[in-house]
């Protein structure tokens, strides 16, 4: 018999059932897709977030490098100046300077008067560059005669001439046929030796080194009754302070008076970074009375910027503070009525000549019949503007001192530019052409210079001996291109003779010069003696004289006496009043541009 199933017998799901079953697959698929997705989400998220601050913190890390490289090579910019401005070091050169750990090129490179320094930091591979330009500071000297000359006079030998004007703290002698064709100023005399002085020094007193320290002064005791003709005192610098003003005051309580009896201007292009005696003379000289105090004020001024750490005055002092009843002081601002004047227990050295003696124009002939006019206390067998004196245009007068231009302290300091490009022992032998500078010779300097050779000055000489020139008519001294409108230096301890025919050339700039320079002190002797048509130079000599002969001409000569022997000419060049002296390529360097560079 057949079996029947039915379905009742049969174990099958209920359709309830496989929509559960179904269900629950697909939702753990769906939660596991879900889970996926927000773990991706998540990833993609948590990289979006990270990743920028990856990016960023690398970012920080490169850029602290950066600027650890650039903050080296500044380091490595000041450096370079400091040892320029100090004369540390000589370009062109390269060195590695240590900053941090990190090794930082320097290089320094010439160029004429100017120096390019590049530096380049580099930390953990990152690299910063910069440049910076320095060019030397001019000093300036005031050279507003054709002759001038000092307490040693000028003496004009037959048929001599100056085309252009004379002044002379000396007397002048002239012979028959000499002439001068500008206006001639001849001051009153003064003693050779100064009435009164305290010279003493054992410290620096720098000044100002802030707003309360802008001024300073040192009394004295005139030690005799009459015009005060001349002061020094002992001063350098530092940097590039302000120019000052030197006052002369009475005592007002134990201070100086706010009223000047008179004034004078010290340029500071006219001081040295070398600490030396500056002569100062007053328009007006003031009159003293003896035993009465008076005050030397140096009223200066605030530096540009107001940086007082980087541009003040040196005023040598001794700080025994000896001299009896009288002492240095500083203020803030010398006329204020609020000013206080603090004692530096200290006196500062200073030179005052009272009085003086009579000078003379002798035999001289002195512009023309439509020219000329002359100063002085006397004059002698002299014509001027074309008639003999007296006449309206021989004056009698005593003319105030006017100081010759270079100081002490700027000629120290074209000393140490030769120094700085190397010293040579021995006597130094240029025959044919050659460059020459920046040169410390210890020893004498002869150059003899044939047809057509050429001797170019590259930077300051500084010769402890005697120099000589032979020359040529072919043959040339001429300032290197690089000067540019500034002039060069040539310094000798001892004498200068130029011979046959030398001449002189500038950079191939209007307004450049050669200055041979002689510091020979013998007031009674010659420095410098130029022979046979040497020209295109100026000449100076502060402390001794000059001789001129045999036709010889030049551009301007100073000298404390001058002697001019027969048929010299002596031409003042138009704008020589304004020549600055470069102080070479080692000399004070003024920043012009400080850039980064690629």
């Amino acid at each position: 018999m057949a079996r029947r199933f039915s379905a009742a017998h049969i174990n099958m799901p209920s359709p309830t059932s496989y929509k559960l079953q179904a269900t629950s697959y697909q939702g753990g698929q769906a939660i596991i897709a879900a889970v996926i997705f927000l773990v991706l989400l998540s990833t993609v998220i948590l990289g979006g977030l990270v990743m920028p601050i990856v990016r960023s913190t690398k970012a920080a890390r490169g850029l602290q490098y950066s600027k650890t490289s650039f903050y080296g090579a500044e380091s490595g910019i000041e450096d370079a100046v400091y040892r320029l401005r100090n004369n540390l070091i000589t370009s062109p050169t390269t060195y590695i300077l240590d900053v941090g750990g990190d090794a930082v090129i320097v290089d320094v490179a010439s160029a004429g008067n100017s120096r390019t320094v590049t530096t380049t930091g580099n930390h953990q591979n990152r690299y910063r560059k910069i440049e910076a330009q320095l060019d030397t500071s001019d000093n300036g000297a005031s050279l507003f005669y054709g002759i001038q000359v000092g307490d040693g006079g000028l003496q004009m030998n037959q048929n001599s001439h100056v085309i252009g004007n004379v002044y002379s703290d000396g007397s002048i002698a002239a012979e028959n046929g000499s002439t001068i064709s500008g206006d001639v100023i001849v001051a009153g005399g003064i003693n050779a030796d100064p009435s009164l002085e305290y010279a003493a020094d054992n410290a620096d007193y720098n000044f100002p080194a802030s707003v309360s320290t802008r001024d300073a002064a040192q009394s004295f005791t005139a030690p005799a009754t009459g015009k005060l003709n001349r002061v020094a005192i002992k001063i350098g610098k530092f940097g590039t302070p302000a120019n000052l003003t030197l006052r002369l005051t009475v005592d007002n309580g134990d201070k100086p008076d706010r009223s000047d009896l008179a004034s004078a201007l010290i340029p500071a292009s006219s001081v040295g970074l070398s600490v030396g005696w500056v002569n100062v003379s007053f328009a007006s000289p003031p009159t003293l009375t003896n035993g009465t105090k008076y005050w030397i004020v140096l009223d200066g001024a605030a530096p540009a910027g107001n940086n007082y750490a980087s541009n003040y005055w040196i005023w040598r002092k001794d700080t025994t503070d000896a001299y009896a009843n009288n002492t240095g002081k500083s203020t803030s601002d010398w006329p204020l009525v609020s000013a206080t004047w603090a004692a530096l227990s200290s006196d500062l050295s200073f030179r005052v000549w009272v009085g003086g003696t009579t000078n003379s124009i002798d035999r001289a002939t002195i512009g023309d019949a439509s020219s000329g006019t002359a100063w002085a206390n006397v004059f002698t067998n002299t014509t001027v503007h074309g008639s003999s004196c007296p006449n309206p245009y021989c004056i009698v007068d005593t003319p105030a001192h006017i100081e010759l231009p270079i100081s002490d302290g700027l000629i120290q300091d074209w000393r140490d530019q030769g120094s700085a490009g190397g010293t040579y022992a021995g006597t130094y032998n240029i025959n044919g052409s050659a460059n020459l500078g920046p040169k410390k010779i210890v020893g004498d300097l002869s150059v003899n210079l044939g047809t057509d050779d050429i001797l170019t000055i590259k930077g300051t000489i500084w010769v402890t001996g005697n120099i000589s020139f032979s020359c040529v008519p072919s043959s040339l001294i001429k300032l290197d291109s690089a000067y540019g409108a500034s002039s060069g230096v040539i310094v000798a301890d001892g004498t200068i003779t130029v011979l046959n025919n030398c001449s002189f050339s500038n950079s191939g700039t209007a307004g450049s010069y050669i200055l041979l320079l002689s510091a020979k002190n013998d007031p009674a002797g010659t420095a410098i003696s130029v022979l046979n048509n040497s020209n295109g130079v100026i000449y100076y000599a502060g402390t001794s004289r000059i001789s001129f002969a045999n036709n010889a001409t030049a551009r301007e000569a100073t000298a404390y006496g001058i002697t001019l022997n027969q048929n010299v000419i002596i031409t003042y060049e138009s704008g020589l009043a304004d020549v600055n002296f470069s102080s070479g390529p080692a000399g004070t360097f003024v920043i012009t541009s400080w850039r980064e560079i690629q």
